[in-house]
């Protein structure tokens, strides 16, 4: 395996994608073989569904708007590089929130390959998309998944804050009734058929069960 050492990475990020495109472009020929090359890598990745391979060929012809292709696969690249661990992730829930659409809509863009370079290792497996996740727009535009996230707390600060309140609330609740029960759901109430329960059980079951999926889809708990 080649490894991309921290020097490289550095050197790498250092230039800004303008910079690299511009560098690229000084060749003539080395600018249309490079692209060809790149656009079959990314094709070949797994969970990849850009198909820039199949672009047509009069682009090349045309500097501007292979500028634009070479900007949009450096950026892809530039994300590529940042690997860490601290950066954020959302859950479909939380994504939905913030891009203004339903979490099939969610679903479906993941599906469909629009958030870049993520795939679900399992059918039903939990979402987690990190905030430097590549996602690109019914336009073909690519932005961070964190722009969206950003703009979107730059315009409503009072949610963010509700979000978080919401997010103590549930886990208070849930201790609250691990604490009554003396045990979690599974070793409790939920043994319990519901024939056998009182009345009260029944409630606390119902709410119990729905603080938890809250905490699992919305926060990943």
């Amino acid at each position: 395996m080649i490894l991309f050492t921290t020097y490289e990475k550095n050197k790498f990020v250092g230039k800004s994608i303008e910079s690299l495109t511009n560098h690229i472009f000084l060749d003539e020929e080395d600018k249309i073989l490079f692209f060809k090359v790149l656009c079959n890598y990314l094709d070949k990745r797994e969970g990849n569904k850009l198909q820039y391979s199949k672009l047509s060929e009069q682009i090349l012809a045309d500097s501007e708007l292979l500028k634009a292709y070479y900007r949009e696969i450096l950026f892809i690249a530039d994300v590529a590089s940042d690997q860490d661990e601290s950066v954020s992730e959302y859950t479909t829930g939380q994504l939905s929130s913030y891009f203004g659409v339903s979490i099939t809509t969610i679903n479906n863009w993941i599906n469909d390959g629009r958030f870049i370079g993520y795939k679900r290792k399992e059918t039903n497996e939990q979402a987690r998309i990190k905030g430097n996740t590549l996602w690109k727009s019914r336009t073909g535009k690519v932005y961070q998944v964190k722009e969206i996230v950003d703009e979107w707390e730059k315009d409503n600060p009072e949610s963010s804050d509700m979000d978080q309140n919401e997010k103590v609330f549930l886990i208070n609740q849930n201790a609250a009734f691990e604490i009554k029960y003396k045990g979690l759901y599974e070793e409790t109430l939920g043994l319990k058929p519901l024939a056998k329960m009182t009345p009260m059980e029944e409630s606390d079951a119902s709410v119990w069960r729905y603080f938890r999926k809250r905490l699992h889809d919305e926060y990943g708990l």
